[in-house]
């Protein structure tokens, strides 16, 4: 980067060090905030827990607790049927994504497994327990408070992929007569497909309206406490847990706390992690009550749910359907479901992409650069070769931009000694040294502020990779280079420890990327500054040479390896281009200096008829 020597050149100095700080200010700004917070496969089936693929529904036998006969709540009891011998029982159901267990105690699902996806050599869990506890949909006969309804369930398999969970209850009317009404769970899963749907009925065995709930809500759906991967810590930018809504085209995050929504129409609600999220989207028009609950503990996500509660029901049969997206965080996958020929659901401009994180400004020239990285990626096989590849992309689309950068940069270098000679001379003539040094300049064809530019166009680029190296789903577990950078998307360490708080500094490993970054960053300011004489302006060229990559050192040390990895080549790649500017300018002025003796053996008067 170059800056003009003069030492009382203020606008220039003021102008250099404002976009040193507003940098400053939005990288650490954006640190903080970040730190912060298809071939056809078989249908799926139903089959029994841990046992043979059977093509009907079959049960292994958990344990053998009988029917108690009555739901959790006072009046709402399950008609007796003699007939029934009800234990509970486990059931799996299997597709080429998924592997779904549910219970037959209230139709619950107890466990979604990823079948593409592993952590630690296991297939993710998207449902966590949380003190034991699960809740994948289980259902409150009335608002989100009332007890959960887990009565013991029959169970049907309608068709392929498909499992129901149904019930007869009975309630007394207000003319004490019992009524009796059908409640319905249906799941209903595809192959390919993250998505899956869930039907409830309620259908009374009667012509009347059936009583069910509370009288302000018919029933609340839940799904909790909290989503996978598994964890006993986040590190920073290793994942996190959120909640976000969906409504009218624009996405909103839910603060922390316990959220409770009125009528909600919000087109979709996500719990999401930094690489996967459950999305439900109500198909109803009813305008169900969403609660959702978003508790940290010790600093870490506690919980991280949502229930939906449906006003009463008005007819004697009503079906409400809800689709559910359980499935990494990824644009091939989420955009499916915006093209209805694309998925088997049929939907169609659900818009899940944004519950993808860096929708920004710089969003455009994010998908651009996850594009290369996708392309190169298919290339070779390699994240960390793709990585480079694309700095090799940017630096070559930018290098018309850059090169007068570059080519001031070395001009400024040549004329370093004139520039320090009427610095001397009229050292203590400010006013005229201004004049001087802008007829200098002016004769000389420089603008002082142009070394600057390269540096200020990789600043907007380095934001956006940041944003895609820090969610980009693919570059999960992206290997590098085996046993050193394993993980593109977390930092690299050579060596992990308990964290060391140094009050203004919080460290848990040593890792070797900053360090070469660092190196990286002194060796580009070497060739991208000049050398400077004494005075103010050479304090200021010391801070830019070495303060800032010591400070961004800092600032850098725990961002993801993939981030470094571009940066580092970025530097070593600029250099390079710098030190091959700086030869050719050098081989000119050398050609320049030989020829100009021989201008002043020309006859005086040769040179007045205009002869060269």
């Amino acid at each position: 980067m170059s800056i003009n020597e003069d030492d009382s050149n203020k606008a220039f100095d003021g102008k250099t060090l404002l976009a040193i700080v507003l940098m400053v200010v939005v990288l650490t700004a954006g640190m903080a905030i970040q730190n912060h917070f298809f071939p056809r496969q078989p249908q799926p089936v139903v089959e029994k827990e841990k046992s043979a693929q059977t093509s009907q529904v079959s049960a292994n036998k958990q344990s053998s607790v009988p029917t108690e006969g009555k739901a959790s709540l006072d009046k709402l009891v399950v008609f007796d049927d003699s007939s029934l011998d009800l234990h509970e029982e486990s059931y799996m159901l299997s597709t080429d994504l998924f592997i779904a267990s549910f219970s037959n105690r209230g139709g619950e699902l107890k466990s979604l497994k990823l079948k593409k996806h592993s952590e630690n050599g296991v297939y993710v869990e998207l449902l966590m327990p949380v003190d034991g506890n699960t809740s994948g949909f289980s259902m409150n006969l009335g608002g989100p408070r009332a007890a959960p309804v887990d009565a013991l369930m029959q169970v049907s398999q309608p068709g392929p992929g498909k499992i129901e969970f149904y019930r007869t209850f009975s309630d007394t009317a207000n003319n004490g007569e019992k009524e009796l009404f059908v409640l319905r769970k249906l799941y209903e899963f595809k192959p390919g497909e993250y998505m899956f749907k869930l039907s409830i009925s309620v259908e009374s065995l009667a012509s009347s309206v059936p009583i069910v709930g509370d009288g302000s809500y018919a029933y609340t759906l839940n799904f909790g406490p909290q989503i996978g991967p598994s964890f006993k810590e986040l590190p920073k930018n290793a994942d996190w847990r959120r909640i976000v809504s969906y409504e009218g085209g624009k996405k909103r995050k839910i603060k922390p706390g316990v959220q409770t929504v009125e009528a909600n129409h919000a087109a979709w609600s996500a719990l999401a992690g930094k690489y996967f999220a459950v999305i439900m989207l109500p198909e109803s028009t009813t305008a169900y009550t969403t609660t959702f609950t978003n508790t940290t503990s010790d600093g870490f996500p506690a919980t991280t749910a949502m229930a939906f509660s449906r006003p009463q029901i008005n007819s004697s049969s009503q079906t409400d359907v809800f689709h559910i997206y359980a499935g990494p965080k990824s644009s091939r996958e989420l955009k499916r479901y915006d093209d209805i020929t694309a998925n088997g659901f049929n939907r169609t401009k659900d818009d899940l992409e944004a519950v993808l994180e860096g929708n920004n400004i710089l969003g455009w020239l994010e998908v651009a650069l996850k594009w290369a990285l996708n392309l190169f990626y298919a290339m070779v096989g390699n994240y960390g070769v793709a990585i480079i590849l694309v700095t090799l992309l940017v630096r070559l689309i930018i290098f018309p931009l850059t090169f007068k950068g570059s080519q001031a940069t070395a001009r400024m270098q040549d004329l370093q000694p004139k520039m320090q000679e009427i610095q001397a001379k009229y050292k203590n003539n400010p006013q005229k040294l201004n004049q001087e040094m802008a007829e200098f300049y002016k004769a000389e064809g420089y603008n002082p502020l142009s070394g600057c530019f390269p540096l200020l166009i990789q600043f907007p680029i380095f934001i956006a990779m940041y944003s895609l190296f820090n969610n980009h789903f693919d570059l999960r577990g992206a290997s590098f280079i085996p046993g050193w950078i394993g993980d593109l998307s977390l930092p690299e360490a050579i060596v992990s420890f308990p964290t060391v708080n140094l009050i203004i500094w919080r460290i848990s490993a040593i890792r070797l990327l900053p360090i070469i970054y660092l190196v990286s960053q002194l060796l580009y300011g070497k060739f991208m500054q000049q050398p400077t004489s004494a005075g103010q302006n050479a304090g200021q060229m010391k801070f830019m040479m070495y303060g800032m990559p010591i400070m961004f050192f800092f600032i850098l040390y725990d961002v993801p390896s993939g981030l470094l990895v571009y940066w580092i080549s970025s530097n070593i790649l600029t250099t390079l281009q710098q030190v091959v500017i700086n030869k050719v300018i050098h081989k000119k002025c050398t050609s320049k200096a030989v020829e100009e003796p021989k201008l002043k053996l020309v006859p005086k008067s040769k040179a007045k008829n205009g002869k060269k």
